[in-house]
């Protein structure tokens, strides 16, 4: 990444006055538990969190990041170009340049297929003990789990300089994707696809008024908002409009479409849990638990539904997940903000976002299932030979986007873009106060991920006959990764 000398001079300037007016908020030690991205948090003004940080100056060294971007979901920004979210991304690099004399590198992986490449070279170049990268920016679940069981990444509990209990860094994925006190990936503000990742519902205004639904942010501010409440808002919304006497998508309209992670996010937002610690801090599958069962049994009586719910997985790529929706032919929709994001701001009907229900009333908040298929994380290779450069650039790179990066994402592209009234910003701030990654969403053990979603989606099979023939070898398959965390 090069630049005008003075040009990113101004910049830094820039930059700095920026972080002191975001109050250089730092959390105050690897004790603390902080919960969530803090979008929505008040800043402390205590010190510049930047100067509790090495000084360092590496004369023109390069800082080499391979990493998954796409025009949907981009992590790079190499020029700007006027957009809020690129300019701040491509100043967070000029400002982290300047200030710690290095050369930004990237090499990108520029589409969803590219994404099996970035991970082959990964391998290799680990694999043939050869220091080519020094930090990666990809998908825990589709190349993550297959890298972190090689012993190729480092542990980022080992990193000098990076305080991973500060918000800038997912609390969810560092309380539910350890072993053995081990953390191999991690997400955050570094990576922008941070922001595309919770899954949520949004539903068409017009088809609410045209059935007198009311204001359904009610329910979610007096706390209402539950399965209960969602189930009785499908029943009776959905029109067979052209009278054939079958659903159709494209033609009729359906109480709700969405895609089958939905699934495991509602599963999530209910309570549900697919893998729990132990005492000894041991992950065991929980899937089974009369608990997780009663919540299974109750979102497949809602969800599958031929009349009143559409699954959109079959339609097509990602662009068809969102089409019905789009085209007024559902009333709700469940998908990740990727979808939000990329497709809706073209939609003509008026639309609001929400926050997936709660199991009932005396859950005490509301949770959010983040996709873990987009490139959200950050991990380092094996091979790297400075882990204390690339250590402190992680962390001022997370801190900065935290700052500034973020608030332009969340503040500008989210809130003022695809919201469209004051109260669905509102709904934001509940959606991102923490989004949910867990082990299982991540490594999928013997597809039984894949399975207790599909079942929830489809109900095709009975759960515990698939759940009883796939747990041997789902625990197998954990049981590896263990030893292989050891």
């Amino acid at each position: 990444m090069k630049m005008n000398k003075v040009f990113a001079v101004f910049l830094a300037i820039t930059f700095i006055v920026l972080l002191s007016a975001c109050g250089g908020e730092q959390s105050s030690g690897p004790q603390d538990t902080i919960s969530g991205d803090s979008n929505n948090n008040e800043a402390e003004t205590t010190r510049d969190y930047l100067s509790t940080l090495p000084a360092k100056n590496y004369g023109g060294k390069e800082f080499r990041v391979i990493v998954q971007t796409y025009d949907r979901h981009p992590n790079v920004a190499e020029e700007i170009n006027g957009e809020p979210v690129n300019d701040a991304l491509y100043e967070r690099d000029a400002f982290i340049s300047e200030r710690y004399g290095i050369e930004f590198k990237y090499y990108k992986y520029e589409s969803l297929a590219a994404g099996t490449q970035l991970m082959n070279e990964v391998q290799k170049v680990c694999l043939a003990a050869e220091d080519l990268y020094d930090l990666i920016i990809a998908s825990p679940a589709h190349h993550y789990r297959i890298l972190m069981p090689q012993g190729i990444l480092l542990n980022l509990k080992d990193i000098p300089n990076l305080d991973l209990r500060a918000p800038w860094w997912s609390q969810a994925m560092y309380n539910y994707t350890q072993i053995n006190n081990n953390l191999y990936t991690l997400s955050g503000s570094i990576a922008l696809n941070y922001y595309y990742a919770p899954c949520v519902l949004t539903f068409n205004k017009k088809i609410a008024d045209a059935y007198n639904l009311g204001n359904l942010y009610k329910y979610v501010f007096d706390g209402s908002w539950t399965l209960d409440k969602f189930s009785g808002l499908l029943k009776d919304t959905w029109a067979d409009l052209n009278g054939d006497g079958a659903m159709k998508a494209y033609e009729d309209q359906f109480a709700l479409s969405l895609d089958d992670l939905m699934g495991q996010a509602f599963y999530i937002s209910s309570g549900g849990t697919q893998i729990e610690y132990d005492s000894d801090g041991i992950p065991q599958f929980s899937m089974a638990s009369p608990k997780n069962i009663n919540i299974i049994d109750k979102l497949v009586s809602i969800i599958v539904d031929k009349e009143r719910v559409l699954p959109t997985e079959p339609l097509g790529g990602v662009e068809f997940k969102t089409k019905p929706f789009i085209e007024g032919m559902a009333l709700f929709m469940g998908y990740n903000m990727s979808g939000v994001i990329a497709d809706l701001r073209s939609m003509e009907d008026a639309y609001g976002i929400l926050p997936l229900p709660k199991w009932n009333e005396t859950q005490d908040k509301f949770l959010t299932y983040g996709s873990a298929f987009g490139p959200c994380g950050a991990a380092i290779p094996i091979t790297n030979k400075d882990v204390d450069m690339t250590g402190l650039l992680m962390e001022v790179m997370a801190y900065i986007s935290y700052n500034t990066v973020g608030p332009e994402m969340y503040n500008v592209t989210i809130k003022e873009k695809i919201s469209r009234d004051d109260d669905s910003a509102k709904m934001l701030d509940i959606i991102y106060e923490d989004i949910i990654f867990d082990l299982n969403g991540i490594y999928n053990f013997n597809n039984i991920g894949v399975m207790l979603r599909t079942y929830i989606i489809y109900a095709k099979t009975p759960f515990m006959s698939q759940y009883e023939a796939n747990i041997t070898k789902a625990q197998s398959e954990l049981d590896a990764l263990i030893d292989s965390f050891n």
